[in-house]
């Protein structure tokens, strides 16, 4: 019984640990509107338009 109590949190552990890992790697394609020149501002203007 307790050998598989320790087995479910070792699969629970390493999922957490996964799924952090992906969770960081989100944010690193992001550009900001700050970070862009006028003329990319107004590609994106005029492509939503």
């Amino acid at each position: 019984m307790l050998y598989q109590i320790g087995i479910i949190l070792i699969f629970v552990a390493a999922a957490l640990i996964i799924s952090k890992k992906f969770m960081n790697n989100n944010n690193d394609n992001l550009v900001y509107e700050d970070e862009m020149d006028e003329d990319e501002l107004k590609k994106i203007d005029e492509e939503l338009d």
